[in-house]
């Protein structure tokens, strides 16, 4: 167990100690859509899941607020997700990556969820005060390529399970801690429909009600072409 650190939009300091993390994947409430994800990745060579949704406890310590993530392999992406904090002070949510190594993704999910770190930004907002208005929330990725920032993802967070629904689900599989949870709650569809292995992404959640927005900007770091520059 350690401690996160967030500002809320208060301007208040918020310290949450996480005791759990998880990522809870094909979650989107369009099950004929979740089933055409699931053929996709079919065609990646990645199984299908044995339920659906399905959750993926990793280890608490890889959820990070650096600003740069190390990594082993060319294959990483990330992806923007919704990010729920579920402790004693009450539930938070924030925008963060479920950033995976997509080749190790071919041989096994769950091993290729704890192999990367998971930014989550800094900012958080009060589920209650989003919640009357919820599915009007954007999520948004930009990553950074050759001619500059350009949208992979962007859709509406109403694609994406209802959180009351997601800390159900959780909770009935036995994965949860009231101690402090962090849960990756699902994501968007890919623009391209294609995996893009960039070195830089950027990560909004959008509340066009309140006109506010959380940002989160994290760089890839690949452990071992740094090792093999210094050499």
């Amino acid at each position: 167990m350690y401690t996160l650190g967030f500002l809320l939009p208060s301007g208040q300091a918020l310290d949450f100690r996480v005791d759990k993390a998880i990522c809870v994947g094909y979650s989107g409430r369009n099950q004929d859509m979740v089933k055409q994800h699931i053929e996709e990745l079919a065609h990646e060579g990645i199984a299908p899941p044995p339920s659906v949704p399905m959750v993926y406890p990793v280890s608490d310590i890889l959820v990070t607020q650096n600003a740069a993530i190390d990594v082993l392999g060319e294959k990483t992406s990330g992806e923007v997700e919704f990010v729920l904090l579920v402790g004693p002070s009450g539930t938070y949510v924030t925008v963060g990556s479920d950033h995976t190594d997509r080749e190790l993704e071919a041989y096994s999910i769950p091993y290729a969820k704890q192999a990367t770190p998971k930014p989550v930004a800094t900012q958080v907002w009060p589920l209650d005060e989003v919640i009357d208005h919820w599915d009007e929330l954007e999520l948004i990725c930009e990553i950074k390529g050759e001619n500059g920032w350009e949208t992979y993802q962007k859709g509406s967070i109403s694609a994406v399970l209802h959180p009351n629904q997601v800390v159900q689900f959780v909770q009935q599989n036995g994965a949860f801690s009231q101690l402090g949870t962090v849960l990756f709650c699902g994501t968007v569809p890919i623009s391209s429909g294609s995996f893009r292995f960039e070195k830089h992404f950027r990560l909004f959640l959008h509340d066009p009600l309140r006109a506010r927005t959380i940002v989160h900007e994290y760089t890839v770091r690949n452990v071992a072409q740094h090792g093999g520059e210094q050499e």
